[in-house]
């Protein structure tokens, strides 16, 4: 049984490599640009993901702390499959709009799913105190993938078109669902005390509201981490405003991903060097800067500061789930673990049309201006709570 439960671990690298595999990368908005929508129908769309996101969220967690881990996770790789192929099919703002439906059907079963699936296999093995090294591993190698896909979106999009690399993303996906079902459910989370879904969904509500590390891991995490999702939206307009070559921009997403992954693969670094408290206030200060430095800097350079956000996000993922795990019962892991992504659906949903607007007004690096802005903000609010709470930590 063991031995099942650590294949797993394999298994899932397997099918983070070969089921992530997004040609569409760098010609995303692109994509939508070219099928005559603007940057404001383009975030309105990115808020109807949200809203629909925000719906299957939580659902979507109690269903993978009821049914399992294995089941959502399969059944996430089949929605973004369909999703990539009516993308491929589409050329109008309703076609979009069902295949991003689709989209944030993935991303909530996916979410906590993924991680509670690690982490209980890792407890039946005794060995979760890897957690961080190990989901860190898994989340870093598809940042990699997708930073060595950012100067081969662009390329293959310039020979095949943009609607191509959906289909051929596609058929990545599958493969993914395929290798899916070959994984080990962990046995932890199956014995619920709760005997339906909303009665397990208001536990891990309340549960979430009265823990107060979780509760301010949790509201940390929803708006800085909905901002930083922003930069790869409004990366591609921003570049596409300016003379550069296009391979410039696939440089850019490269470094987005890549720095994004090598955050993922230092965060276990980062949380034993600093305090949490410490942590906390060094990520967001450091978002805030790079997101205002890109308004002030060229196109050219202001590819560090992108990686810098990106290398920043990767941290504060990794350093977030393990607080997060670290103080949730297994049997409404996932749950909880949804909540926290919902808290950032809610914030991108507020702010990703107004962002939208604010591009197609402005620019895109008045856009970036705005959100490093935003972000300095909090961390006063931040900065304020944790001179609040001097004697003990914020967390």
């Amino acid at each position: 049984m063991v031995k099942n439960y650590s294949s797993n671990i394999w298994k899932y690298y397997l099918f983070i490599i070969f089921g992530r595999i997004e040609l569409t990368v760098s010609i995303f908005v692109l994509f939508f640009l070219a099928n005559n929508l603007n940057m404001t129908q383009v975030m309105i769309l990115e808020t109807i993901f949200t809203i629909a996101l925000f719906f299957f969220e939580i659902p979507s967690g109690a269903f993978a702390d009821k049914v399992g881990r294995k089941t959502s996770l399969v059944l996430s790789n089949l929605s973004l499959c369909i999703s990539f192929v009516i993308f491929g099919l589409g050329n109008s703002f309703f076609a979009f709009m069902i295949a991003q439906i689709f989209t944030a059907l993935f991303w909530a079963l996916k979410s906590g799913a993924d991680s509670a699936f690690i982490y209980d296999s890792l407890k039946e093995l005794k060995r979760e105190k890897e957690y961080s090294k190990i989901f860190g591993i898994g989340s870093s190698i598809w940042m990699f993938i997708l930073a060595s896909l950012g100067l081969v979106s662009t390329y293959l999009s310039t020979y095949l078109g943009f609607r191509m690399l959906f289909f051929i993303s596609a058929g990545f996906f599958f493969i993914g669902f395929l290798i899916a079902l070959t994984f080990k459910e962990p046995p932890i989370h199956k014995h619920l005390q709760e005997p339906n879904y909303f009665k397990h969904i208001g536990n891990a509500l309340k549960f979430t509201y009265n823990h107060k590390i979780v509760r301010n891991l949790i509201i940390y995490y929803g708006l800085f981490a909905a901002l930083s999702h922003l930069t790869y939206f409004l990366i591609q307009p921003y570049y596409d405003f300016s003379d550069l070559s296009i391979n410039v921009l696939g440089i850019a997403i490269t470094c987005y991903f890549l720095f994004a992954g090598f955050g993922y693969l230092s965060a276990q670094y980062f949380i034993n060097k600093f305090t949490q408290n410490k942590l906390l206030f060094t990520l967001l200060f450091l978002g805030s800067i790079s997101f205002i430095s890109i308004y002030f800097f060229s196109p050219i350079i202001a590819i560090i500061f992108i990686s810098l956000m990106s290398f920043v996000s990767g941290v504060r993922d990794i350093f977030i789930e393990k607080g997060i795990h670290a103080h949730t019962d297994s049997h409404h892991r996932a749950t909880v673990i949804s909540i926290q992504s919902m808290s950032r659906s809610i914030m991108y949903a507020v702010f990703a049309p107004l962002i939208g607007l604010f591009t197609d007004i402005y620019s895109p690096a008045a856009a970036f201006l705005m959100m490093g802005i935003g972000l300095f903000i909090f961390l006063i609010y931040v900065t304020f709570l944790f001179k609040l709470h001097q004697k003990s930590p914020v967390l």
